[in-house]
Order: C-alpha cells, then sequence, then structure tokens
C-alpha cells in the first residue's frame, strides 16, 4: 500500500511544481483597460467591422417580438427585488 502511494506521489509532483510554478493571471492596468473599452466603442461608432449583409426581421418576427416585450409588462416585480429605499436591489445583504 505505502509503495502505491508513493508511486502515485512521484507520478503527481510533475503537476504539482507545475501548478506552484505558473504565475496567476495578472489583472490588466486601469488604462490599458481603458484603451481597450475606447477602442470597441471606436470600431463600434464607426461601423468598420459591420456585415455587408443587411439584417432585418420579417413582420411576423417583428409582431412577435412585441408581443414579448408587451408581456413582460403583466408581471409584477417581486418584492424582494425592491428594498425599503425604492431602490433595485438583489436581496442579498
Amino acid at each position: 500500500m505505502k509503495a502505491w502511494i508513493f508511486a502515485g506521489t512521484l507520478l503527481a509532483a510533475p503537476l504539482l511544481t507545475q501548478a506552484v510554478e505558473a504565475p496567476a493571471a495578472q489583472p490588466g492596468t486601469v488604462e490599458r483597460d481603458q484603451q481597450e473599452v475606447l477602442t470597441w466603442l471606436d470600431l463600434q461608432r464607426s461601423g468598420r467591422a459591420a456585415s455587408p449583409y443587411p439584417q432585418s426581421a420579417t413582420a411576423a418576427e417583428r409582431d412577435r417580438a412585441y408581443q414579448r416585450y408587451l408581456k413582460s409588462y403583466t408581471r409584477e416585480i417581486p418584492e424582494y427585488l425592491l428594498d425599503d429605499n425604492n431602490d433595485f436591489s438583489t436581496g442579498k445583504n
């Protein structure tokens, strides 16, 4: 039994050392993150990456989407989503 434990430890040792030596992912800097956001917003605003094929919905698809939208107003907001200050809350403290 001890031999099996020893063999298992020897087999797992390289994996454990690799996990310990791997550096943790570092979050980006605020400036870099801000620049990425600005780049994506500029790309979206300019339309440079837009599809050359126009996309449209049929009248029936638009009608069904609008009916789903209207139906969403038939349900009341659950009490646990509203706090005492009339503010939106997740219900978690």
